[in-house]
């Protein structure tokens, strides 16, 4: 079975991804902002809370792109997508009742006017499998100190560091890694991710396997 990696893809003019901006107008560093911020590497593998997801809901969504050169993803963070309803289609067809999808009201294009409601979803992939081979893979460690916790992201640039166990891919589509967050897919929902009309907005990035010890 091939497996890779889902990662954003460079867009015109440089731009890519998403902020997720505090809803009441403050900057993230400004005393009492709501700031959301949610990942398996911190939170644990599962899904949004009530509050988390009336967090997002509220939350301005800043695309980086253009309106007139819509992506079907905008951006990623960790295993958190905003997609277009197309995409989020392809995502509950393929791997049905798996994840958390939250309609998104405060969806505002680069240098747009107005919001655009209904234009994309926030997923959370929620499939979770210990995906990434922590001993070979190259992964960055950071301590977080209003946590207490560390962080450990997928820091892989080339195949030969985005080290998995091959075997966590069985029966899946679309799944995260527990923890770090990283999300992979199937060479099948690749097929069917490129046939969609538009432009993606992501990579599927080739990972080395290493088989998990019997």
């Amino acid at each position: 079975m091939q497996i890779f990696q889902i990662d954003s893809a460079l867009v015109a003019s440089h731009r890519f991804g998403v902020d997720v901006l505090p809803p009441d107008g403050k900057r993230r560093i400004d005393e009492g902002a709501e700031v959301f911020g949610f990942g398996p590497t911190l939170d644990g593998a599962r899904a949004m809370d009530a509050g988390e997801v009336s967090l997002l809901q509220r939350s301005r969504i800043h695309l980086m792109q253009k309106q007139a050169k819509p992506l079907h993803c905008a951006g990623i963070h960790e295993n958190l997508l905003f997609a277009s309803t197309a995409f989020v289609g392809l995502i509950e067809d393929m791997s049905p009742g798996c994840h958390q999808v939250v309609p998104l009201h405060n969806v505002w294009f680069h240098k747009g006017t107005e919001p655009v409601p209904g234009t994309y979803s926030a997923v959370l992939i929620m499939d979770y499998a210990a995906t990434v081979d922590l001993e070979h893979a190259k992964v960055r460690r950071t301590f977080v100190d209003h946590r207490n916790k560390t962080a450990i992201r997928l820091a892989a640039i080339f195949p030969k560091d985005r080290v998995i166990h091959a075997e966590t891919g069985d029966g899946r589509h679309i799944w995260a890694d527990d923890p770090t967050g990283a999300v992979f897919c199937s060479g099948a929902f690749r097929g069917r991710a490129e046939k969609l009309p538009g432009r993606l907005g992501i990579t599927f990035a080739e990972c080395t396997t290493f088989p998990r010890a019997p």
